[in-house]
């Protein structure tokens, strides 16, 4: 019997504003050895900066010598961060879409696997109502989708941190516990678990695909990067002949080796019934 970690990241909220965020989506990642692919994450993460240290050193010390007008690159290079950064989909842009590439590129050495639910708020049977406040819709949504990939009380269950509303007597932590698949659950700050990150990642280039296959994507610099982020995302999967198309992120599919599974919720059934 396998025993694993499974970490659940949300993106989007649970209100009526379509227009802004029109989906709503949890990703569940489930890794049987995280030593490893921790260790090795975290190992290129501070090779990556020790190199732009000392691409930086380098450049400040041939400025002192030949000054001359930065090109963007260099300024970027110059302005680098090397404090403690957390990968966020939100944070691709142009100047970072290569880190992001390698770090996809280390965490794809191990095997992975992870599925998403996602909510699309303009479908007519989208009804907030149905749970008192975000904070159960969440707890609903979280339980939905470990029930169906936690088996046998195996799973450990760390979840990106959401507050707790005080009129809420739920507990995340209790709700998932209940589970017949689940052993323990905790809430933890993302910037602290890079595994947590990387299912930000990939939930967010879901949840991305969704926005552009339906026109929420303006053109940008940061889009372009982000496009680039998802379309080598897509590349490292095996998509299904079927299934293949412009956005094949943006409709239910199952992917195997790595395991990567996008499902669409039917909300039809969800408000007939009350709820998850």
């Amino acid at each position: 019997m396998d025993k694993f970690f499974a970490f659940i990241d949300e993106t989007g909220i649970l209100d009526e504003s379509k227009e802004i965020q029109p989906y709503f989506g949890i990703g569940l990642l489930k890794i049987n050895e995280v030593a490893l692919i921790t260790e090795e994450l975290t190992k290129r993460h501070y090779d990556y900066y020790s190199l732009q240290k000392e691409k930086r050193k380098k450049m400040i010390k041939n400025l002192k010598n030949s000054p001359k007008e930065l090109s963007a690159e260099e300024l970027n290079l110059l302005l680098l961060s090397t404090r403690h950064y957390e990968y966020k989909f939100t944070k691709i842009t142009p100047t970072t879409i290569e880190k992001y590439k390698q770090f996809l590129d280390t965490a794809f050495q191990f095997p992975l696997y992870f599925c998403t639910l996602v909510i699309d708020k303009n479908d007519p049977n989208f009804k907030r109502t149905i749970y008192k406040n975000y904070w159960e819709a969440y707890i609903s949504y979280s339980k939905l989708i470990s029930k169906y990939n936690c088996y046998d009380g195996t799973a450990a269950i760390i979840a990106d941190y959401m507050n707790r509303p005080s009129e809420s007597e739920k507990y995340f932590e209790k709700e998932l516990d209940s589970l017949s698949g689940v052993f323990r659950t905790i809430r933890a700050n993302s910037e602290s678990f890079l595994l947590l990150q990387l299912t930000d990642l990939l939930l967010g280039s879901v949840v991305f695909q969704w926005r552009q296959s339906n026109g929420f994507v303006k053109n940008s610099n940061r889009a372009k990067a982000k496009i680039e982020f998802v379309n080598y995302l897509i590349s490292k999967l095996k998509i299904p002949v079927e299934k293949r198309s412009n956005y094949p992120l943006a409709q239910k599919i199952t992917c195997n080796n790595p395991y990567f599974s996008v499902w669409p919720l039917k909300l039809s059934e969800e408000n007939k019934n009350g709820g998850v």
